[in-house]
Formats: structure tokens, C-alpha cells, sequence
């Protein structure tokens, strides 16, 4: 049994906690909270069997094998090191990091110690996410070519998320909706960017309302990402071919993929993959990586979250050099 401990109370912890419960040979044992009260509404709520006042106490306790991080963006860090610092495998939500630095120095921590960690990259282990792959693996659209994506939602202008708005906590298209459509545009090109540009309309200052990029890829692959938190858009990404091309409807959750032939319609597969239920296949393979000894994810690999944290950090020290 894979015992979990949550660091973190908001609405992606609690989908999470729900999500383990569908999950053979794991559970939420713990939940860590400074605030008794919401701790134990979270665990009542949730399912989680222990409350923890703060996050030492969880860390001091050997019943926790692996802590999930689901804090604030800016505080993923220090938070990772000292789960790994106290001997506990981590699950990072994303982005884990918000610079290749912090990143880079995490996996070494973990390599030291004979530790797992991994960016909670969940649209990776999505079934209709390997399955475009796989379509791409086996030529069946030819070379890839292009690659686009567009991700973006509009904030309550009245009463925005604080994570989603603040610079202080990272906040922002960028860090908050960019890691999605980096990593999975990296995941079907096969490798990670060599050159990318962009430009944003900010927010306010140090927080970027809408981004877009341009990404090259060593293999010759081009890709344009888009992503907002001041619109409403269709989250979408294709994948075009020299022979065919793939479009993934809602591409974070694996809704929906579809490949055609040229113009022709080839196969469409969609299922049900939103949270907590999309959470279900990457708690299985932290599960099954933890169980055969590994401390490292071969779907998000270390490579993957240190290249992203280096792409964001620069598009956003372009945009807001005084604070990046």
C-alpha cells in the first residue's frame, strides 16, 4: 500500500484525494492543514484519514511514503525539498517549479537520496493522450510538422483566484495554463523546444493575461501555443502530418481524439477523463513506479519539467524583466 499525504486544501488537492479512492493499492492517509478546521473538513470530504497540523508534523510521520504538492505555484519548491529532505517520494503538481534552477536542483535532491519525483503532468497518462501518440509513433499521419494549441479561460474579474491573478505566487497564462500546452505540444513532437519567442498581454504588472509562443523543435517541428486567462477559448490541439493530422478536443482532459487521412475521417475515440476520474491513470503509474523501485517517470521525465521551467522563466523575464 502507497500511502499518500496532501499538502494542500484547495479544490486540485480534493480532486486528488477523490481520485486515489478509485485507485488499487494506494491511499489518502494524510492531509496537512494550519488550520485544524479546514483540515478536517477537507479529510471528512474527502476521504483522508488523518489530519496534520502543518506540514512538519505529516513529514515527521513514517506512516507517509509520498507527499503530493498542491500549493501555490511559488511555493512548490521549498515544499518538494523539504518532503524530500524528510525522505518522502514527491508528486508535484504543475508547473513543479518556476525555474530551471529550482527544478534541476530537486532532481538532484531526489537522486541523492533514492527518491521519487515527478510533475504532476497528469494529460500525459491520459488514454486518448497515448493514443495520439501512438497513432504519430506509427507513422499513421506521416512526420509531424506542425503543431498548435490554444488553452484559455477568463478569471472572475470581481473576485479572481488569487493563485491565478497574483505575480507573487506565480500566477498568470503562463505558469498557470503554458506548462499544459508546452508539455504536451513536447510530448507529441517527441523531444523538447531548441528556440522558442512570444510576446503577452499582461494582466497587471508580472502577471500575463494572454500569451502566445512559437516553439522549434530539434527535429523540425514548429509549434504555436496560445493561452489566456482573460477569454473564453475552445482548449484544442492539433497535430499536422504529411499525410494526415490529429485534433485533441479539450487535449488536457483526453476527451476526445480524432485522426484523419488526408481529409478523411480514420478514427475517433473519446472518453470520460475529467477530474477527479483524470487523475485515476497518473496515481497508477506513481503507484506502479514506486512498486518496481524507479525514481523517475519515463512519460515525465525529469528532462521535460526542467526544460519547461526554463522556457517559461524566459518568456516571462522577456515580458516582465524587473520581476523574471
Amino acid at each position: 500500500m502507497i500511502r499518500f499525504g496532501i499538502v494542500g486544501t484547495g479544490s486540485i488537492a480534493a480532486r486528488f484525494a477523490r481520485a486515489l479512492a478509485r485507485v488499487q493499492g494506494v491511499e489518502a492517509t494524510g492531509i496537512s492543514s494550519r488550520s485544524r478546521e479546514r483540515g478536517e473538513a477537507f479529510a471528512r470530504e474527502n476521504g483522508v484519514k488523518r489530519v496534520y497540523a502543518g506540514e512538519e508534523a505529516m513529514l515527521a510521520d513514517g506512516a507517509i511514503d509520498l507527499v503530493y504538492v498542491a500549493v501555490p505555484h511559488a511555493a512548490h519548491y521549498e515544499c518538494c525539498l523539504r518532503a524530500l529532505q524528510a525522505g518522502k517520494h514527491v508528486l508535484c503538481e504543475k508547473p513543479m517549479c518556476i525555474s530551471a534552477q529550482e527544478a534541476q536542483a530537486l532532481f538532484e535532491e531526489a537522486q541523492r537520496r533514492g527518491l521519487f519525483l515527478m510533475e504532476g503532468m497528469w494529460s500525459r497518462f491520459l488514454p486518448n493522450s497515448m493514443l495520439a501518440r501512438r497513432w504519430i509513433d506509427e507513422g499513421r499521419i506521416g512526420r509531424v510538422k506542425l503543431i498548435d494549441g490554444v488553452f484559455s479561460f477568463a478569471v472572475d474579474e470581481n473576485a479572481p483566484k488569487p493563485r491565478l491573478v497574483r505575480p507573487e505566487l506565480a500566477g498568470g497564462a503562463m505558469f498557470d495554463l503554458g506548462v499544459y500546452t508546452i508539455e504536451m505540444a513536447s510530448y507529441y513532437a517527441g523531444c523538447e523546444p531548441e528556440r522558442w519567442a512570444g510576446f503577452c498581454e499582461p494582466y497587471c504588472e508580472g502577471t500575463d493575461g494572454t500569451s502566445v509562443m512559437a516553439l522549434r523543435y530539434p527535429n523540425g517541428v514548429l509549434a504555436t501555443l496560445r493561452m489566456g486567462i482573460t477569454c473564453e477559448a475552445q482548449p484544442m490541439m492539433t497535430i499536422w502530418g504529411e499525410t494526415g493530422h490529429i485534433e485533441l478536443p479539450r487535449f488536457f482532459s483526453g476527451a476526445c481524439a480524432v485522426r484523419y487521412e488526408g481529409e478523411r475521417l480514420a478514427e475517433r475515440c473519446e472518453q470520460d477523463c475529467e477530474l477527479p476520474g483524470g487523475f485515476v491513470w497518473e496515481i497508477e503509474a506513481v503507484r506502479d513506479a514506486l512498486l518496481s523501485g524507479c525514481t523517475r517517470s519515463a512519460v515525465v521525465p525529469p528532462e521535460t519539467t526542467i526544460a519547461t521551467a526554463k522556457i517559461m522563466r524566459e518568456m516571462m523575464h522577456s515580458f516582465f524583466p524587473e520581476r523574471y
